[in-house]
């Protein structure tokens, strides 16, 4: 297992990333948020992360954007270490932190290990600029949807009259006990 892996986001069996929004302890620092860059294009589960924590101090409110939500949480925060009493105690934002800490979510540890570092080297051996590696990023996100497109399209239940014509008894007799379907002509 890699020094860098984390199981709050161990890869799920559909390939995509899982997580885990606590509702009965806060999930995150307002300083771990910051570091994600929380906006409206954020990915719902980190949306998720900082709606859960407002909710458990009683604070949500579903008309903010995530970037007033943070700016909420983190004067929350500031409240209850200053001693104002509320659903969360010190103590409990003290164990964020120490989660923190362990799981090393400080941007300057989670960037500088692992992956990142190798990522980084290829970047100054072969003079790529982070603009560079972003469109390469977006290039291998557009190819990867479109191989499951084609696989959805040749996994698809619907066949053009043309593509019937085209099988052979066998293929056309499973492709309609399969529940398979003539698509309607456009014309």
């Amino acid at each position: 297992m890699p020094h860098w892996y984390c199981p709050h986001f161990a890869s799920s069996p559909s390939g995509g990333m899982s997580f885990h929004v606590r509702t009965d302890s806060l999930n995150h620092s307002p300083q771990w948020y910051e570091s994600k860059r929380l906006s409206e294009d954020s990915p719902a589960s980190l949306r998720a992360f900082i709606n859960a924590d407002l909710r458990l101090m009683d604070r949500d409110d579903a008309t903010m954007t995530p970037e007033e939500k943070l700016g909420l949480y983190t004067e929350v925060w500031n409240e209850i270490l200053s001693g104002k009493q509320g659903n969360v105690s010190v103590a409990d934002l003290q164990e964020v932190l120490e989660r923190e800490g362990l799981l090393g979510f400080r941007p300057q540890v989670e960037y500088s290990q692992g992956g990142f570092k190798a990522i980084a080297r290829s970047m100054e051996k072969f003079k790529l600029t982070p603009n560079d590696v972003r469109e390469f990023l977006n290039w291998t996100a557009k190819n990867e949807n479109a191989k499951k497109a084609r696989a959805n399209k040749k996994n698809s239940k619907k066949a053009t009259q043309e593509e019937i014509k085209n099988m052979n008894i066998v293929e056309r007799k499973k492709f309609f006990d399969e529940g398979g379907e003539v698509e309607k002509a456009d014309w």
